[in-house]
């Protein structure tokens, strides 16, 4: 039964009088603070591969440090996020030991942070010590200073080859200087532009520390599509080959595909195989229209007609089979 106008409005009288002296209940939307001065340059998609890139490049240098000094070496990835050049700045220790860092022809150069608690003891086991800290920190002298150099170049050239592997292009580094004074960095980048900081954990022996990487965004932004993914599975599942088999035809061009021509085919006990002689005549299962067959791979894919070209012999093909049986030789 419908209501009448005057009962809607005792209805509608009846809800508004209930909700005297409540409150609006006002729907709050979730807000994100945005802040200028720190904005986000790289995504989480852009910081999972970079966990990829740093935890192979972990890997090689393992290997590598394990062997250049004789004794058990672990490197492993501690953190990677995305912060200000200044954040990264203050956190630089007084002395210390910088690399300025150029990637080939990416703009802008990197900066890799190797702390003295774990430079000074690599230092001493290539002058032939046991790779004990000195117990305190101390301005790197200046054959320290080019053996540093040494080590953090083969570093960043393992980082550069780990960057290779990624189809990140072929940027060769070469450090630059090395400073050990915070304070004579050069300002590659205003404090307020973002970086990616890869912070890598050391443990060299009885010491463990840190070595740094500070990569400025406006460094990776040309190679910064290949950190996605995304984009790694779509290379490794095939989903951006469109069916056309552009990407597979190069491939099998010069592949060799086995074939083998039968007449005709009999089945023979061994006895008889074995008191065969010379002139004997063996009946063949032989075709009624006499064509032969085809065998690719083992099977059976053709009928042809068996005849010479020349002075070799040839076959023609005819007809294709359906389904093809194998080859029982």
């Amino acid at each position: 039964m419908a209501l009448t106008q005057k009962e809607i409005d005792a209805l509608i009288d009846s809800v508004l009088k209930r909700q005297t002296g409540d409150k609006l209940q006002v729907a709050q939307g979730r807000l994100r603070v945005y802040d200028f001065r720190r904005p986000d340059k790289f995504s989480k998609d852009h910081l999972r591969g970079a966990q990829l890139i740093f935890d192979s490049f972990c890997r090689q240098t393992t290997s590598y440090f394990s062997g250049l000094f004789r004794m058990a070496v672990h490197v492993e990835v501690e953190s990677i996020d995305q912060l200000t050049y200044a954040e990264f700045s203050r956190e630089l220790s007084n002395p210390c030991c910088v690399a300025i860092v150029k990637l080939g022809d990416l703009p802008s150069s990197m900066l890799v942070n190797a702390h003295l608690r774990v430079m000074l003891p690599m230092l001493d086991r290539l002058c032939g010590g046991e790779g004990n800290s000195p117990g305190f920190s101390r301005t790197l002298t200046e054959i320290e200073i080019s053996m540093a150099r040494r080590i953090l170049l083969a570093l960043t050239g393992i980082f550069g080859e780990t960057l290779e592997d990624f189809n990140m292009g072929h940027n060769r580094p070469d450090i630059s200087s090395i400073e050990v004074n915070p304070y004579f960095i050069q300002q590659i980048m205003g404090p307020s532009d973002m970086v990616l900081s890869a912070s890598i954990l050391v443990r060299f022996g009885a010491q463990s520390d840190r070595i740094e990487f500070c990569l400025p965004y406006v460094t990776l932004e040309p190679v910064l599509p290949a950190f996605s993914l995304n984009r790694w599975f779509r290379e490794n599942d095939g989903s951006d080959d469109k069916g056309d088999g552009h990407s597979v035809s190069p491939a099998i061009e010069n592949l060799e595909v086995p074939i083998s021509c039968r007449l005709g085919k009999t089945v023979l006990q061994m006895s008889q195989v074995v008191s065969l002689r010379e002139g004997d005549v063996i009946e063949m299962d032989l075709s009624k229209d006499g064509l032969a067959t085809l065998y690719v791979f083992g099977k059976a894919k053709f009928s042809a007609e068996v005849g010479t070209l020349g002075n070799r012999l040839a076959a023609r093909i005819c007809s294709l089979w359906e389904n093809g049986e194998e080859d029982p030789v």
